[in-house]
């Protein structure tokens, strides 16, 4: 009798599924285990990355994701993102409020970089 297990991922506020920390906390039950995402995935998360420290593990993937996304020109992201950042080192702490979260180059990068944080976590449960 095949039996699956629930991993329930707690996200709540939000998560940083690339920090150890957090890894440790997630039940490893196996790749065949059905996962629930609490609260479910949503670009809220992306924001929450934005405002995180700059040692995060998931502001540093942040970064590297928009570097390579943008073959390492800033020019290119501030001008989809409406922004004036001087460097990718600089967006490490660059205060990412006033970000227009209703401009499609964000609304895109979003929806791609909360896929990136979902099969962190994912990954995380597989993790003996």
């Amino acid at each position: 009798m095949f039996a699956a297990a629930l991993v329930v991922i707690a996200l709540a506020p939000w998560a940083d599924p690339f920090d150890s920390a957090f890894v440790s906390r997630v039940r490893r039950d196996g790749a065949s285990s059905e996962i629930v995402f609490r609260p479910a995935p949503a670009r809220e998360w992306v924001s929450f990355v934005r405002g995180m420290r700059e040692e995060a593990p998931a502001k540093q993937q942040y970064v590297q994701f928009l570097k390579d996304l943008y073959g390492y020109n800033i020019g290119a992201l501030n001008a989809a993102y409406g922004i004036e950042a001087g460097s990718f080192t600089e967006l490490l702490t660059y205060d990412f409020r006033k970000l227009d979260l209703t401009r499609e180059a964000v609304k895109r990068d979003d929806a791609s970089f909360l896929r990136v944080l979902t099969e962190a976590a994912v990954e995380a449960t597989k993790q003996k």
